[in-house]
């Protein structure tokens, strides 16, 4: 969420998650992984987020420091990267 200190729930947003992997499930993977010698990967996507599927149309203004200049009052909307 941009700004979710200033977000009200069922207004702004529906639902909010966070899918995460259970401890058992990592010991487990790792357990098979061992057993059979396999080289084993970590991978941490911190864009991840952004590659989700929005049935929504989103605006939002541009992050401080990262205005363009001539551009200040333009917003970012989800289908365009600037717009007035």
């Amino acid at each position: 969420m941009a700004k979710g200190f200033s977000q009200i729930p069922g207004i702004d947003y529906k639902e909010m998650f966070a899918p995460v992997v259970r401890l058992e499930s990592v010991r487990m993977s790792l357990h098979i992984g061992a057993q059979n010698d396999w080289e084993i990967d970590q991978l941490d996507i911190k864009t991840a987020f952004l590659h989700g599927d929005l049935e929504e149309e989103l605006y939002m203004e541009q992050l401080e420091g990262m205005t363009k200049p001539g551009r200040e009052d333009w917003i970012c909307n989800s289908t365009r990267h600037f717009t007035d």
